[in-house]
């Protein structure tokens, strides 16, 4: 009995972790909670409501991914997103939906994006 509730358990686990997809594979996991890594190659701050739009894999129009920071979750960033993170590489952790036909991905907190070349903390962060 111990041996299945471990079993059990473990799949579990298994089951809840997020799938590192690649850009071109993002159609067929909307819904999902994906990790997706590429460069940030612009960004922006959406005047009126304040939120940060990181652009990955391209430039914007031809970005394939948006990742996107709502102003009410800018504290919960030790640094400014939209100027830390452009042109570097990060990963992204999140749910993976469609705003206006164009995936995105919505960050709550900074333990939602790191830096490929190494997790982000304060000793990375020089602002």
């Amino acid at each position: 009995m111990k041996a299945i509730c471990i079993i059990f358990l473990f799949c579990g686990i298994l089951l809840s972790a997020q799938k590192q997809i690649t850009l071109d594979e993002l159609s067929g996991h909307i819904g999902r909670e994906v990790k997706v890594c590429d460069k940030i190659h612009g960004t922006y701050i959406v005047p009126g409501n304040g939120i940060t739009l990181l652009n990955v894999g391209k430039p914007y129009p031809d970005n394939p991914l948006t990742l996107a920071i709502y102003e009410k979750d800018l504290k919960n960033f030790s640094y400014t997103p939209s100027e830390f993170l452009l042109d570097k590489e990060v990963c992204a952790t999140g749910k993976l939906i469609l705003f206006k036909g164009k995936p995105e991905i919505v960050l709550k907190s900074e333990k939602d994006i790191e830096l490929i070349s190494g997790e982000l903390n304060e000793s990375s962060v020089s602002e």
